[in-house]
């Protein structure tokens, strides 16, 4: 069982590296040019959001945010759902591609803004901010989006060239394509539970540590 599932994921792999290779570009992109975007925001909206990050490490140092987690949970899901669900929807349209580009490139720019302005501000201590609130959950939401991102980018890819190969099977491929979504969208509602109830933990861990300091 397992040295065919290695064959399976090995010819998987052979066949979509380029888009795999595509994809993490895109998504590496998002992350610099967020990490760039901080060098570049108003020194107002930077004393701004400095201020709102001591009360929220104040906050979350002396406990004060673990009720939130029930209300959080709902609204995180809800957002993990829509996004897959645009996704998957956009697999189905000639010109979705751009669109699945650019949910990507956003989702880097968010985890580069957001490890560049802690790394900015608390340097070494906003480093560990950054991946006790950032790692935990990304660890499987990243690599389901990109699953999903060459998914739905290679499917509506086959939609166009559909006329010019007539061995493809459209049913039997949006089918297929619809399958990897539900597991994406498995996999995006557990990574919404470590983002409510586990990343928290190590938060308030490094962020009784700032407080400290």
């Amino acid at each position: 069982m397992l040295a065919y599932f290695r064959q399976n994921f090995s010819v998987y792999l052979k066949a979509n590296i380029v888009a795999y290779f595509f994809m993490i570009l895109i998504l590496v992109i998002g992350i610099v040019i967020g990490a760039l975007a901080v060098k570049i925001l108003p020194d107002d909206q930077k004393g701004e959001l400095i201020s709102y990050l001591h009360m929220f490490f104040t906050g979350l140092s002396q406990g004060n945010n673990d009720a939130s987690s029930n209300n959080m949970i709902g609204m995180v899901m809800f957002n993990n759902v829509k996004t897959v669900v645009l996704m998957w929807i956009l697999g189905f349209t000639i010109i979705g591609v751009p669109f699945v580009l650019f949910i990507l490139f956003t989702r880097g720019f968010i985890i580069g803004f957001t490890v560049g302005f802690l790394v900015n501000e608390y340097v070494m201590r906003g480093l560990l901010f950054a991946f006790a609130s950032i790692l935990p959950h990304n660890l499987l939401a990243v690599p389901a989006m990109l699953v999903l991102g060459v998914s739905a980018t290679t499917f509506s890819l086959m939609l166009v060239r559909r006329k010019t190969y007539d061995k493809i099977n459209i049913w039997y491929e949006a089918v297929r394509y619809s399958m990897v979504c539900i597991i994406v969208l498995a996999v995006m509602l557990v990574a919404a539970l470590l983002e409510v109830y586990i990343s928290p933990v190590f938060m308030k861990l490094a962020a009784t540590f700032l407080t400290k300091q």
